[in-house]
């Protein structure tokens, strides 16, 4: 290659790598300026924002208009609601946010940059700022609005119980599971879950495991929610019936010990029920605790799996007469499985239970 020209070239990525280092250096002066006037406002200011804090004694001082007195404000804010919980009925945080802040995020959410946005959302979120809800809403339907932005919204959305929230999560087909999960947890609460149960069945079938779960999570209790569950039990969706006997057990209530009698009698003899499924049912008939139970704990404890042999075992203990039933197992069955088993868990202690 012509020497020139390799000159040429290093010479182009020189420049390049100078300018690109002249760039940040710059970056960085104008951040660190940026910081020594939010420190500088901050320590001139930080005595009057603590009194209207903590008392409530407004001072027009620290009341922003500079770019750089709101991040101030923003921050100072941010960490005050994370340390401390105001009186109910006071909360001095809210008039200067919706005076202030909420002027400046609705027009945030237009920026062409989306790092502020995705900021002006985070804020939102923070100060919990309920009057932007239909701000929010509009934003998704706008192009420039990324998946990120969404997925905050819609966290957002679920923190204010926002009614139609679950039509808008079932239009977005690209929501990680995880992230799902999380979206719900805010959402369901005791109000709404029967609304969600309504609708269960026109539900994706990624949407049910995560509701099934938040029931068991939340500990949400009502004889609505119970007959759900015992009617899930029946489901031809293999998940939804380990689910449903999960959430169950957790619970410790079932309206008729039968509905696993004939569960187990169905499908046991057969050989249809996975071990999963079988797991999740022994755990149940342990939480839940009749006798009518006990026949198919004693069949179960000498299951192939180990596993459901042991867990079986841990049902047993868990009744009322559970260590009289363990010793017997060891004296009279005819499975050596069954018969260690019974013995590992008559040995355990309740801290290793």
């Amino acid at each position: 290659m012509n020497i020139f020209i390799i000159s040429y070239i290093t010479g182009i990525f020189f420049l390049l790598i100078l300018f690109i280092y002249i760039y940040l250096v710059f970056r960085k002066i104008i951040r660190q300026q940026k910081n020594k006037q939010k420190e500088e406002w901050l320590n001139k200011n930080i005595l009057s924002i603590e009194n209207y804090l903590i008392k409530g004694k407004l001072s027009a001082s620290f009341l922003p208009r500079k770019e750089f007195e709101f991040e101030a404000l923003e921050n100072i804010f941010s960490s005050f609601i994370n340390i401390i919980k105001f009186e109910e009925g006071f909360d001095p945080i809210r008039p200067i946010v919706n005076l202030y802040f909420i002027p400046r995020y609705k027009d945030k959410l237009k920026h062409g940059n989306w790092s502020e946005r995705i900021n002006s959302l985070l804020f939102i979120n923070q100060f919990k700022i309920k009057m932007m809800q239909d701000d929010l809403i509009q934003h998704l339907s706008k192009k420039q609005c990324s998946l990120e932005e969404k997925f905050n919204i819609f966290l957002i959305l679920a923190s204010f119980k926002y009614e139609k929230l679950m039509q808008l999560l079932v239009e977005q087909k690209k929501i990680p599971s995880f992230l799902l999960t999380e979206i719900l947890y805010r959402h369901v609460n005791e109000e709404n879950i029967h609304e969600l149960l309504i609708d269960f069945d026109n539900l994706p079938e990624h949407f049910k495991n995560p509701i099934l779960d938040l029931i068991r999570i939340k500990n949400l209790r009502s004889d609505k929610i119970h007959l759900f569950l015992e009617k899930l039990i029946t489901s031809e969706n293999m998940e939804l019936r380990i689910r449903s006997s999960k959430t169950i057990a957790s619970l410790g209530y079932i309206s008729s010990p039968n509905l696993i009698v004939q569960l187990l009698e169905s499908n046991g003899k057969e050989n249809q029920l996975s071990n999963e499924e079988k797991l999740m049912i022994v755990r149940l008939m342990g939480s839940i605790r009749n006798d009518l139970f006990l026949s198919y704990l004693n069949e179960l404890i000498s299951d192939k799996t180990y596993m459901i042999r042991s867990e079986a075992a841990k049902s047993i203990k868990k009744y009322k007469n559970g260590m009289e039933i363990l010793n017997k197992i060891i004296e009279e069955h005819t499975d050596a499985y069954a018969r260690n088993i019974a013995e590992e868990w008559l040995e355990r202690t309740p801290e290793y239970d």
